[in-house]
């Protein structure tokens, strides 16, 4: 009986066997597929944050993760979505900053470049101190007002000197106590004296303090204008008091001559009339000299206006040399005129004048100077389109003290001089809108520059100054 079942038993087992064979290939594929299906959910949203931080690196902020995720995965994709958004939002604070802060470094360069224009370029001198008193910038006014001590020294008392550094300090001790302190003070320099408004204004408080401004106004002009414009109307009024007796005088000293003429054969008393007649001739003579100076003070005191026009600055300095031909004995002269001059605005005439004065001057101040040298040269200032002329002799010199005073109509360093020439040549190039100045020259004398504004600039001019 079992031989007749057993194909049959046989069979029911294969059909087992298929049947478990199904089922665990069905459970392995079931299980295949979910663990799949799980770690899908893991790695397609950390494969797309691997990509999104990718994008984040190369700088696009705003870049957000699109794959759905759940639980822990899917709360990090969110907090790196929100982190990526709120990096965005910071990149574009980010930028306008640094959009803000360009155009602020902008505009403080330009406000830079502003205040350094205007301070190279105002007549003020200005110098900027530290707290210790250690020069750190200077102007070009100043390094004019100042001299060549500007350009090298870095302290006030190597760029001062001594005096003016004491008046100086003690403005930067009461700046310390109230902020800004100011002072007319006179300024010794090193060759020249220049009368100045000083303002020295401290950055900050004593405990705080980080320094100095100090602003020299140079009102040397200034005096010089007002002193001359004063004695202009004191040789007016002198002028007009000292002509009204002179012409009474000469014609009482006129008649007696022509009285004594007539009579001198008639007279009893010979000696009378020789004491009379030496006399009226005296009376004459000093006569024709205070009216030479009563001249000079009208010429002074109504100043004519100058008629300005184009004009060959060489060919003035050559007519004015020309008027000495010959009478310049034992002086050797040294001519350096520059060519191809731009011209000037001038009256010729009146120019000449002034150059003649200074020549005058210079051969004057050699007499007892045993080398004799005369320097007569133009020169193109590019930097601030003027033209210069330039007189400079060997003489004796002239003292710090006198070059304060050398422009005034009472001045006259020459024993037999009026004061009025020097008065009247600075008159002279205040009608032609320039500049005169007295310097000290090498190795010895004195040498007197002109400064004239250029009408037109030459190329070749432009060319011989660079």
């Amino acid at each position: 009986m079992y031989d007749s079942q057993y194909p049959d038993i046989k069979t029911f087992k294969d059909q087992i066997y298929l049947m478990l064979s199904l089922f665990t290939l069905l459970l392995v594929f079931s299980a295949t597929w979910l663990a799949l299906y799980l770690s899908k959910q893991m790695t397609v949203p950390i494969q797309a944050l691997a990509e999104a931080t990718r994008e984040i690196a190369a700088g696009r902020f705003d870049t957000q993760v699109q794959v759905q995720a759940q639980d822990e995965v899917g709360t990090l994709v969110r907090s790196f979505n929100l982190m990526t958004t709120q990096l965005a939002d910071s990149r574009k604070q980010i930028d306008t900053f640094t959009q803000n802060l360009q155009q602020a470094v902008q505009e403080l360069d330009r406000r830079r470049i502003l205040i350094e224009t205007v301070l190279e370029n105002i007549p003020t001198g200005v110098l900027s101190l530290d707290s210790a008193g250690i020069i750190l910038r200077t102007n070009t006014a100043a390094r004019q007002i100042f001299g060549d001590a500007a350009r090298e020294g870095n302290t006030l008392s190597a760029v001062s000197g001594i005096e003016t550094t004491r008046e100086l300090q003690y403005l930067i001790r009461r700046s310390l106590r109230m902020g800004t302190a100011s002072r007319e003070l006179t300024l010794h320099l090193p060759g020249h004296v220049v009368h100045a408004a000083v303002t020295v204004s401290s950055l900050g408080p004593r405990a705080a303090n980080i320094g100095y401004v100090v602003v020299v106004d140079d009102l040397t002009e200034l005096l010089r204008a007002q002193k001359a414009s004063a004695w202009q109307e004191v040789a007016q009024r002198i002028a007009h008091e000292i002509r009204n007796p002179l012409t009474p005088i000469q014609l009482s000293a006129d008649r007696l001559k022509r009285y004594l003429e007539r009579h001198r054969d008639h007279l009893d008393a010979p000696e009378l009339a020789r004491l009379v007649g030496e006399c009226a001739t005296l009376i004459g003579q000093e006569v024709g000299t205070l009216e030479e100076l009563v001249n000079e003070f009208s010429q002074f005191a109504r100043f004519p206006v100058a008629r300005l026009a184009p004009a060959d600055i060489n060919a003035i300095v050559r007519d004015a040399l020309a008027v000495f031909d010959g009478r310049l004995k034992g002086i050797f002269i040294d001519t350096r005129f520059a060519p191809d001059l731009p011209l000037i605005k001038a009256d010729a005439e009146l120019l000449r004048r002034v150059v003649v004065n200074l020549i005058d001057n210079a051969a004057e101040a050699m007499e007892g100077s045993a080398a004799k040298h005369l320097v007569l040269a133009t020169l193109f200032r590019s930097s601030r389109d003027t033209v210069e002329i330039s007189v400079a002799d060997s003489g004796h010199g002239i003292s710090p003290e006198d070059k304060d005073k050398l422009f005034l109509p009472h001045f006259s360093t020459k024993e037999r001089g009026t004061g009025l020439g020097l008065a009247i040549a600075s008159r002279v190039i205040a009608e032609h809108h320039g500049l005169i100045r007295a310097e000290d020259n090498s190795p010895a004398g004195a040498r007197f520059v002109i400064e004239l504004p250029a009408v037109e600039v030459a190329p070749a001019a432009l060319l011989s100054e660079s």
